[in-house]
C-alpha cells in the first residue's frame, strides 16, 4: 500500500480541515442567528470550492483515502451534500481499496472483493 500523495492534495485538504474545525469551534449553528457571528463575515467560498476537489479527486495512497473519508464523514453528520459529491468520494475510496486487494478489474468494488479467489 502507498504511502506517498499528490503533491497538490494535502496542503488543500489541511487548508479544508482547519477552516473546517475552526467553523466547528465556533458554533456554526449556535451563533448563526447572533450579532456575534463570526462565520457570517467568514468567505467559505474557497472552502467549499476546495471540498468539491478534494471530492473529485481519486485517491492515489491511503493517506489520501482517509483524508477523503474524513470530508465524507463530515459531509454525512451533517446530511450529506446536495450534489452527492459525498458520495462520488466514498465511491472512488472503495475502488482505490479495492483495486488494492484484489486488483484492478470489471465490476463493483465490493463485487470484486466478495467473489472467491481465483
Amino acid at each position: 500500500m502507498t504511502a506517498s500523495t499528490a503533491p497538490a492534495f494535502m496542503p488543500l485538504f489541511r487548508s479544508w480541515f482547519e477552516t473546517a474545525r475552526i467553523a466547528d469551534t465556533l458554533g456554526a449553528a449556535g451563533v448563526a442567528a447572533s450579532d456575534d457571528n463570526l462565520l457570517a463575515e467568514l468567505d467559505l467560498g474557497p472552502m467549499v470550492e476546495a471540498e468539491a476537489r478534494l471530492l473529485k479527486h481519486a485517491p492515489s495512497s491511503a493517506t489520501e483515502a482517509a483524508c477523503l473519508l474524513e470530508i465524507v464523514r463530515q459531509n454525512i453528520a451533517d446530511s450529506g451534500r446536495s450534489d452527492s459529491l459525498d458520495a462520488r468520494a466514498l465511491e472512488a475510496v472503495q475502488i482505490w481499496l479495492a483495486d488494492f486487494a484484489v486488483g484492478a478489474g470489471q465490476g463493483a468494488a465490493v463485487n470484486r472483493l466478495l467473489q472467491p479467489p481465483l
